[in-house]
């Protein structure tokens, strides 16, 4: 809308959107250098862990920092959430069932396969590895099934109910298992009281704003996740990168290395092939691949640091697992471009 007074002509959407630019511009540098990103906050850690420490020791009303930093990245995803999507995936619902299935089973399996080999494995490796295998989709799953050209609706409705049965679920195969998870300090429940509301009420507050204000904040809102994330990052890797730095075995870390891909890899693989079994659609397949292989690694990097510091190699194999994911999430977009499944432009 423009208005003319005396010799001025005012532009009200300008004036309007302005002061986003920066903040729009951020949020898309912040995209475009995640990675290169995690990879410098992981320096910092490394070698300048002590700020991290000072973050880790911090606690408000007798929860950790980091849960409460876990549990306002959770909201900022909640309120991520559109309606319209979410009532698109129920009319997709066998897939996001199989989704969530196929989501603990296929890397639990492997981490169950691997555990037959305890003695070949680092310390920790095991460890490491569980906590991953029982983590909710991550977020940049959608990202990836966007530039497929996937069923995004169906991403968003696995990551929501995978991140609401998470606690659930690390309550169930800890009972199962006698796994040590919960014994240092936070438990189970105390997680999932954190864990689960949060991203509930994103997505009630989406709703009582509106879509149109929740929308205007978008780059506000991806710069405060993704400068939550780096922090979070840094202050769990200041728990376990000098150790590794300060005591570095190179055969070691390239088992550890080659075996976070071996899952990695595995899992991508499983779930393609688990959907083709099923006779999912290309489009859908695409997503659940998608959806099943990334695991959210910044929630299982802070449970980690949690549950299992006494296990350094526990952390940096999520560490690895996080760059490796988006490694094979690559891989399998060029092959759908490469096979003809996905269009170029």
């Amino acid at each position: 809308m423009t208005h003319t007074q005396g010799p001025f002509v005012i532009n009200h959407s300008t004036v309007i959107s302005t002061p986003t630019q920066p903040l729009a511009s951020l949020a898309r540098k912040l995209d475009a250098y995640l990675l290169a990103l995690l990879l410098v906050v992981y320096a910092l850690a490394a070698f300048l862990p002590g700020p991290g420490m000072v973050i880790r020791t911090q606690e408000v009303f007798h929860c950790p920092v980091t849960v409460l930093m876990l549990s306002v990245m959770l909201f900022l995803a909640g309120l991520g959430i559109e309606a319209r999507e979410v009532r698109q995936a129920m009319r997709s619902w066998w897939h996001v069932l199989i989704g969530c299935v196929l989501l603990v089973a296929a890397p639990w399996g492997i981490v169950a396969a691997l555990g037959a080999l305890p003695l070949l494995l680092p310390v920790g490796l095991l460890a490491g590895l569980g906590l991953v295998a029982l983590m909710p989709s991550a977020a940049s799953s959608v990202a990836w099934t966007q530039l497929s050209r996937g069923n995004v609706a169906i991403n968003v409705a696995l990551i929501l109910l995978s991140t609401i049965l998470t606690p659930v679920l690390l309550g169930v195969i800890t009972q199962q298992t006698h796994a040590s998870f919960g014994e240092a300090g936070t438990s189970i429940l105390e997680i999932g009281m954190w864990i689960v509301p949060s991203v509930l009420l994103g997505a009630l507050v989406r709703h009582l704003v509106g879509e149109a204000r929740v929308h205007a904040a978008k780059p506000m809102l991806k710069v405060g996740s993704a400068s939550i994330l780096l922090l979070l990052n840094y202050a769990n890797a200041s728990a376990a990168l000098p150790k590794i730095v300060g005591d570095f075995q190179p055969m070691v870390l390239l088992v550890l290395v080659l075996t976070v891909w071996g899952m990695c890899g595995g899992i991508f693989v499983l779930s393609w092939f688990l959907t083709r079994w099923l006779n999912v659609g290309d489009s859908e397949a695409r997503s659940l691949v998608f959806g099943i292989g990334m695991k959210n690694t910044g929630m299982a990097l802070v449970l980690a640091g949690l549950w299992l510091e006494q296990f350094p190699l526990a952390l940096v194999a999520i560490i690895i697992y996080t760059f490796s994911q988006h490694l094979f999430a690559a891989g399998f977009h060029q092959w759908n471009l490469r096979t003809g499944a996905v269009s170029a432009d």
